[in-house]
């Protein structure tokens, strides 16, 4: 399942590298890309939308 999101809070294109990296660290998560110019997160796995909005608000950001 692909779910695409728009994240807010990030500074700069390391936020979004490490909210990457912090993504594919998730075992349920196969593909993410995070794109600090748009403000959007593609990802697909097996996680749910709200729970994809948790872990990266646990990240210190915010999606929806």
């Amino acid at each position: 399942m692909t779910i695409e999101l728009t994240v807010s809070g990030m500074s700069c294109g390391g936020c979004a590298a490490s909210l990457q990296k912090a993504l594919l660290a998730q075992p349920s998560v196969t593909q993410a890309k995070v794109d600090f110019d748009s403000s959007k997160a593609v990802i697909d796995g097996e996680l749910s939308k709200a729970e994809l909005i948790a872990l990266i608000e646990a990240k210190g950001f915010n999606a929806e």
